[in-house]
């Protein structure tokens, strides 16, 4: 990839940045309100993103203050009296897109709570740590039932896509599972020892 002018990336920038593109290519879809987009988007991503309407409004503000969207105040389908901002792709947007989807964006540092609180925590925390680790793996064990692994077969670009995502969150969830029984096996091993 050649150089690229940096105010070009400074959309790229920070946490939301993935919410961000996918918003984007959204946008680059077919324009919408936010809480139209807030739904396209949890239906894409799946349900164990968290995506909050009034996060997803916040981030359409950012590629509006970024040139990549523009929002104009239209009637709502439904009743003509009332209105709502609908969100659409400036001519910017499809090359911010294209950049996005070729740029390697860092990985996201782990910062699993339950990492930090392993990191300090004193021998008479282990039964704490152990029920939060139980927790923590019944709520992955939940959220993996909802995602599965699929057929591999998608019907259209679309569905191959969401299926290559629900894929890769079904196998971090797998991991994260078995992290979380292996280090309750290795604590009930060490308090076994100490007994």
């Amino acid at each position: 990839m050649a150089s690229v002018n940096p105010e070009k990336t400074r959309w790229m920038r920070g946490p939301s940045t993935p919410l961000r593109g996918a918003l984007l290519g959204l946008l680059l879809e077919r324009p919408g309100h936010g809480g139209d987009l807030a739904n396209r988007l949890a239906a894409r991503l799946g349900e164990t993103w968290r995506v909050d309407t009034n996060d997803v409004y916040r981030l359409l503000e950012q590629l509006e203050k970024t040139g990549l969207a523009v929002s104009r105040d239209e009637p709502k389908r439904n009743n003509h009296r009332r209105t709502h901002l609908v969100y659409y792709p400036t001519e910017e947007a499809s090359e911010a897109l294209t950049l996005w989807m070729e740029t390697l964006l860092p990985r996201e540092p782990v910062r699993l709570g339950l990492q930090a609180k392993l990191s300090v925590a004193r021998e008479q925390d282990a039964h704490r740590l152990l029920q939060a680790l139980k927790a923590y793996e019944r709520e992955c064990l939940m959220l993996a039932q909802l995602v599965g692994p699929t057929d591999g077969r998608g019907r259209s670009w679309t569905a191959l896509c969401m299926d290559c995502t629900r894929d890769a969150v079904y196998t971090q969830l797998q991991g994260e599972i078995d992290w979380s029984q292996r280090t309750r096996r290795r604590i009930n091993e060490f308090l076994e020892q100490r007994r």
